[in-house]
């Protein structure tokens, strides 16, 4: 395993290599220090973005990011964002994730509208797929009310939330929706669980061995993970693992980001070989040397470009 000497130098100057480990309380409870703590080393917010959280239903709440510039006769496009986590963390209020929603926000620009789904264990996997649906049809239907151009809406999510939106953009198709979904950007994305891989990805499906070791998630973290979070029991569910899905000869354009250095850098790269080898306009941008979500950390001087290179994948996908 490669790491880049600038990441080198950020592990030797925190004491170690950090590690996610432990109980889905115990890794909840991290999670949250872990946003404190780079909440405290962000810049403050840009004045010219506002942001309104709302309840669209019984359980599922959204943040909505809306840049105040005018853009006279131009609607803007509306894109709907899933957090990581694992399933077991993270929330619309994780720091990280607001300053990425922020910066596309302002940056693409675009409406953004954040989906604060439900957690496992207390709620099961696949309930987030049905909360990031439920947030993309709440969203559409309100789209121009929010300042959004109905034919520029696409999903968009990091870690499992890169997993979730390819599998909300499969129940979409599957619902009669296509025609509302321009396009899919799935950031680090996880599409397959590690012990079930079907033969056609194997020999490309190396990064569980070849990373066992990776910073932050490694292969053990990602065991840890799918054991309490109820993936282990869906193994074979081509929409919690949406590589596996056979309806991807029907999604629109699709923008991948993967890390070199993490267990699930072949997640996203098996779903974009499977793309490109049906014609689905896709493009692919690999980290080399960086783990996974390293752009969350504002030391790592990478994650500038990455999420520069983000919107630009917005971009790819809006045509």
């Amino acid at each position: 395993m490669y790491l880049t000497s600038e990441w080198l130098a950020y592990e030797q100057q925190l004491g170690g290599r950090p590690k996610i480990s432990g109980t889905w309380q115990e890794i909840r409870t991290a999670y949250n220090g872990l946003c404190e703590v780079i909440g405290a080393k962000l810049p403050p917010s840009d004045l010219s973005l506002l942001s309104q959280d709302i309840k669209i239903s019984g359980h599922v709440s959204v943040r909505i990011y809306t840049p105040t510039q005018t853009y006279p006769g131009k609607p803007l496009p509306l894109g709907v964002y899933c957090h990581g986590g694992g399933f077991i963390a993270g929330s619309v209020n994780a720091s990280f994730e607001d300053y990425t929603c922020r910066y596309i926000s302002l940056n693409t620009p675009c409406i953004l509208v954040s989906v604060d789904f439900r957690l496992a264990p207390e709620h099961p996997v696949p309930a987030q797929i049905q909360d990031v649906f439920e947030g993309f049809q709440w969203a559409y239907e309100n789209c121009e009310g929010l300042g959004g151009d109905k034919s520029k809406c696409f999903l968009i999510g990091a870690s499992v939330g890169g997993g979730l939106a390819l599998a909300a953009a499969h129940r979409l198709i599957e619902s009669g929706m296509r025609s509302s979904l321009v396009g899919v950007v799935a950031l680090a994305p996880i599409t397959l669980h590690p012990e079930h891989v079907p033969d056609d990805f194997k020999d490309d499906f190396t990064a569980y061995s070849e990373n066992a070791d990776g910073p932050l998630i490694d292969k053990a973290a990602m065991y840890n993970f799918n054991a309490q979070n109820g993936c282990d029991e869906m193994k074979d569910d081509p929409y919690v693992f949406p590589a596996l899905h056979p309806g991807k000869a029907q999604l629109p354009p699709v923008y991948i980001s993967t890390c070199g250095a993490d267990p699930l850098r072949d997640d996203g790269k098996v779903v974009y070989l499977e793309l490109q080898k049906i014609g689905i306009k896709s493009s692919l941008r690999n980290y080399h040397g960086l783990p996974h979500f390293f752009w969350i950390f504002p030391e790592i001087k990478e994650g500038d470009n990455f999420r520069a290179d983000t919107v630009n994948g917005i971009h790819f996908v809006l045509g």
